[in-house]
């Protein structure tokens, strides 16, 4: 049996791995346990073996954040099915010292369909509050992004027109 102590859904990502060690509906443990010593070798998980044959895998932060990293990928805005007339606006002033994640950041913002309004200060009708805070987490830029909720501005009917509210 193997217990896994992670959020982030670590145990459908061990499970998965341990379904591409079964062979024809036998296990094979020597290749198991030598790639868990890869994988803890790198630092992504420690493992120890149980009594009665038990392991228990624990995802390191290193291990958590690779798992952030793939799963950023994955993140779509969900619109609502009844506008709820509250614009979000995403601002930032990231330092020139993380302009790579500070490009990152304004990529997937993009990605996520924001609309620009300038270089640092975009603009959406949908809930993005935990995407935001999920996507600065893997970046580390949280504390140099700001949310603001605005339900009327100058120039509304040109970006409703645009999200197709």
């Amino acid at each position: 049996m193997v217990s896994i102590v992670s959020p982030l859904g670590g145990a459908q990502l061990i499970r998965a791995g341990i379904r591409s060690y079964l062979k024809k509906k036998r296990f094979i443990k020597e290749k198991f346990i030598r790639d868990l010593k890869n994988l803890q070798a790198r630092k992504l998980i420690n493992y120890r073996e149980l009594d009665k044959g038990e392991m228990e895998i624990v995802i390191t932060k290193e291990g958590k954040e690779k798992i952030l990293r793939y799963q950023v990928d994955e993140i779509k805005l969900k619109p609502l099915r009844y506008w709820d007339r509250k614009w979000r606006l995403v601002m930032f002033d990231i330092p020139h010292s993380f302009k790579i994640a500070r490009d990152l950041f304004r990529k997937k913002l993009q990605d996520l369909k924001f609309y620009p309004l300038q270089k640092s200060v975009f603009i959406t009708p949908y809930p993005c509050e935990d995407e935001i805070d999920f996507i600065a987490s893997i970046f580390n830029l949280r504390k140099y992004i700001l949310i603001l909720y605005v339900t009327h501005f100058e120039g509304e009917e040109k970006l409703r027109h645009y999200f197709g509210i």
